[in-house]
């Protein structure tokens, strides 16, 4: 094997790995910042506050503002559908494991709906 061939494969090995490496970035980039990770950066609201009885409450009660847990309770959630939607694309991609492809399809079918629910939930409670 030539040095050529040998240094072509390993870039075209690196550049596989970035690129897969780039889209996980920009997928959790979309995840904190659709869970209200750049409303928490620029207004720096508190973790948590308080309801009129002295308890701690993570969720603000109105549309207007959050608390910057809430921004992390959102951005888990959208993780775990995120994992939902992979789980189901690659489910039909394996061969021969019918075992495994059904759990894999049955895993991002519950974590997708569970994502779901707690979204409304959440919006909800909002």
């Amino acid at each position: 094997m030539s040095l050529v061939r040998k240094v072509s494969e390993f870039y075209d090995k690196i550049g596989r790995y970035l690129a897969t490496v780039s889209e996980y970035i920009a997928v959790l980039l979309l995840i904190g910042v659709l869970s209200g990770g750049l409303f928490v950066a620029v207004s720096h609201p508190p973790v948590e506050g308080t309801t009129s009885g002295g308890a701690v409450a993570i969720i603000y009660p109105g549309p207007s503002y959050q608390f910057g847990a809430e921004a992390f309770i959102v951005g888990a959630i959208l993780l775990i559908a995120t994992v939902g939607i992979v789980a189901l694309f690659r489910a039909p991609n394996v061969y021969g494991q019918k075992r495994y492809s059904t759990a894999l399809a049955a895993l991002g079918i519950i974590t997708l709906l569970t994502s779901i629910m707690a979204l409304v939930f959440l919006w909800s409670v909002k």
